[in-house]
C-alpha cells in the first residue's frame, strides 16, 4: 500500500521531461541499475582485497569522522557498497539498494568537498587497489550516481524489477513492497 502511494506521487511529481519520463522508462531503468551497481561492485572488490589499506586507511587520509569511528566505518563500508551493488544486479530490494547508493553518494560528495574545500589534494580510495583516484576527479561522479540512484528509486515497480531475480519470488516480493 505504501509502496503505491510513493509511486504514484512519483508519477505525479515527474511531468513531461525526460527526468519525468526516465523512472517509467523500462530499459533506462534496468540500464541506470546495471551502471550504479557496477560502480558499486568495482569499488567494493578493489578494497576487500587489502581492506586495511584500501578502506580504513582511505577513511583515515579524509580525516572528518573521528579515530574511533573511522576504523569501524572504513571496515563496514566496503561490505554496504557491495550489498547494495548486488541489490541493484539482481533486482532484489532495489529501492533499499538504490536509497543506500544514494545517501553513499552523497556522504561522498560532502566528504570529497570538505576535504577539497581545505586545500587538500588526496587520493579518496574509491576503487581501492583497480586504480588510483583523486578525490579532485572523482568528485564529479557523485552527483550522476545520485540521479542514477533517484531514477531507480522513483521508478515504479514494474520498470524497476524488470529482470529481476524478485520476480521468482512474488509473496516475499509483496510483503517487502517498500524497500523492494
Amino acid at each position: 500500500m505504501e509502496a503505491e502511494k510513493i509511486e504514484k506521487w512519483a508519477v505525479s511529481r515527474g511531468g513531461t521531461g525526460w527526468l519525468g519520463v526516465l523512472p517509467g522508462n523500462t530499459y533506462a531503468v534496468l540500464i541506470c541499475r546495471f551502471l550504479l551497481a557496477g560502480v558499486f561492485l568495482l569499488s567494493s572488490i578493489g578494497k576487500l582485497v587489502d581492506i586495511e589499506r584500501y578502506s580504513v586507511d582511505a577513511v583515515y587520509n579524509f580525516g572528518i569522522l573521528p579515530m574511533f569511528l573511522a576504523r569501524p566505518f572504513g571496515l563496514v563500508m566496503p561490505f554496504i557498497e557491495l550489498l547494495c551493488a548486488l541489490g541493484l544486479l539482481f533486482g532484489v530490494l532495489t529501492r533499499l539498494s538504490a536509497l543506500g547508493s544514494g545517501l553513499m553518494s552523497v556522504a561522498f560528495f560532502v566528504a570529497k568537498a570538505v576535504v577539497l574545500s581545505q586545500g587538500r589534494s588526496i587520493e579518496c580510495g574509491c576503487f581501492g587497489a583497480i586504480v588510483d583516484t583523486l578525490a579532485s576527479v572523482t568528485i564529479f561522479m557523485d552527483i550522476p550516481m545520485l540521479i542514477l540512484s533517484l531514477v531507480i528509486l522513483f521508478a515504479p515497480t514494474r520498470t524497476r524489477n524488470r529482470a529481476s531475480l524478485g520476480n521468482w519470488v512474488p509473496r516475499l516480493r509483496d510483503r517487502l513492497g517498500l524497500i523492494w
